[in-house]
């Protein structure tokens, strides 16, 4: 019982190393993005929401979407008043946030891993309790 415990633990230990690895890998090249797919992405995130633009000039954007428009969209920026226009052939990367799905997905995942550990810490107390000797018998 207890190597099936320890292969267990060791098995969740290299999957939550490997969960945690994962958005930087997926990071580190970002993938070629023509300007009709931006443009796709823009119209389905919608006015009002915040996105974060990376330019191919190197300037990072962070911004609530204020119009969308056929080859450019506008942006105000955090701390700004006024509206910056994107061109979607200048957007080299762009950052929507989590989903809905995805949200729901993470916190189903960090109550489903505080619940194995919680299990798992449970069956190694019970497991490893303080044995104590026999109280001697006062005469």
């Amino acid at each position: 019982m207890k190597s099936l415990v320890h292969a267990f633990v060791r098995g969740a230990g290299i999957a939550l190393i490997c969960a945690l690895m994962a958005p930087t890998l997926a990071q580190a090249s970002p993938k070629p993005v023509n300007p009709e797919a931006i443009h796709a992405r823009i119209v389905k995130r919608g006015v009002g929401n915040w996105i974060c633009v990376e330019e191919k000039n190197g300037l990072a954007l962070v911004g609530r979407i204020t119009s969308i428009e056929e080859q450019s969209f506008g942006l105000q920026l955090q701390n700004y008043p006024e509206i910056t226009t994107v061109a979607y052939g200048d957007v080299l990367r762009l950052r929507t946030g989590l989903s809905n799905k995805a949200a729901v997905a993470l916190i189903a995942g960090s109550i489903g891993a505080s619940v194995a550990v919680a299990v798992i810490m449970h069956s190694q107390f019970e497991n490893n309790k303080a044995k104590f000797p026999p109280m001697p018998v006062v005469p």
